[in-house]
């Protein structure tokens, strides 16, 4: 595995622990937005430790669900939609921006 993708894997991971270790250290009005960009850069994140968008999306889906079902059985902590909402949307961005940035470097490479 390539340095870099070993990286973004690191930084991958730390953001999973920071998310799952760091409790709410977020002030309520930055709630969503935290949540967006966090989910955004584990999207990004995962994308380029993988290589494999689908599942890098999928990857991230997938905590995001895990982690507001989680909270529900965490004490001092509220799983709420809203919140699972402000990942997806999160997700879908980074991963949107990605696939066009992705074939956006597909057609300069091409032959003309």
């Amino acid at each position: 595995m390539p340095i870099e993708r070993l990286a973004h894997l690191a930084f991958a991971v730390a953001l999973i622990a920071g998310m799952l270790l760091g409790g709410h250290l977020v002030p309520k009005a930055l709630d969503k937005a935290a949540h967006f960009a966090a989910f955004s850069l584990l999207t990004l994140f995962l994308w380029k430790a993988s290589a494999m968008p689908l599942f890098a999306i999928g990857a991230a889906l997938l905590f995001g669900g895990l982690e507001e079902w989680r909270q529900a059985y965490v004490p001092g902590r509220v799983s709420d939609a809203s919140d699972f909402l402000a990942d997806l949307c999160g997700v879908l961005t980074a991963g949107g921006l990605l696939f066009m940035q992705r074939k956006s470097e597909c057609a300069e490479s091409s032959p003309q």
